[in-house]
């Protein structure tokens, strides 16, 4: 089985499960019938199968067969389940979720970053936010380079854990910055506050490093709830 075909599959089933074609509770088609759907064989649906159980998507079970699981129980610190979640448009009881995450982890992990960051972090930290501060004209630009920012802040806490948890972070951090910036005007507002938390590290200034970082978490809750009283977007 080629590892290509596997990975194709695992993506474009895990995200048409994601997008509703299955509704938690409900079994999936004979492996047969999803294998003609996708276009590979069985043996392919198969594997492909086993690793959505592994993510938490599905179960197998003899007498209910391959059922979806409710979202809760998907793996969320996966970039690629995290990945087909954005792309049907995320709830926005999920975003302030996020949120809630950012306060529990990332100013600790600013305060680690004051006190361990080493002298090629804080210049890679310096040097993303170079990078933030140049990209402030292009949206798309500038996520990518703030979600750098953040996962370079990150690193520096030198925490293993933290660390392992980095590419998930980045992926559910991706989320949280389309959302905060997609106000107008939200980019240049937020750059100072990136130039402060960068300094703070460079300064060994855990106090402000904190603040700084607290503030941007809280700015992005101020913008996600004023998204709420507009219409509904893909966010609600």
């Amino acid at each position: 089985m080629s590892s290509s075909f596997h990975a194709s599959t695992v993506d474009g089933l895990g995200a048409w499960i994601a997008q509703g074609n299955v509704m938690p509770g409900q079994s999936l088609k004979v492996e047969a019938a999803l294998g003609e759907e996708f276009g590979v064989s069985r043996t392919v649906i198969r594997e492909a199968i086993k690793t959505l159980v592994a993510k938490g998507l599905l179960e197998v079970g003899p007498k209910v067969g391959t059922r979806v699981l409710p979202v809760r129980a998907w793996n969320l610190f996966d970039p690629q389940v995290v990945g087909w979640l954005a792309a049907k448009g995320l709830p926005t009881s999920f975003v302030l979720d996020l949120l809630d995450l950012r306060r529990a982890i990332e100013p600790m992990a600013v305060r680690w970053a004051c006190e361990r960051a080493t002298p090629e972090q804080i210049a890679g930290i310096q040097a993303a936010y170079a990078q933030l501060a140049a990209s402030v004209a292009d949206f798309g630009d500038y996520n990518a380079a703030d979600q750098r920012f953040h996962e370079a802040v990150l690193a520096a806490s030198h925490n293993q854990f933290i660390e392992q948890m980095l590419p998930a972070l980045g992926a559910l951090l991706a989320i949280s910055f389309e959302v905060s910036s997609a106000v107008p005007g939200e980019l240049g507002r937020t750059l100072p506050l990136h130039k402060d938390l960068a300094d703070a590290i460079a300064n060994r200034d855990s106090a402000r490093g904190v603040w700084a970082c607290m503030s941007l978490i809280e700015n992005a809750g101020e913008v996600i709830a004023r998204s709420r009283e507009q219409p509904p977007s893909r966010y609600s």
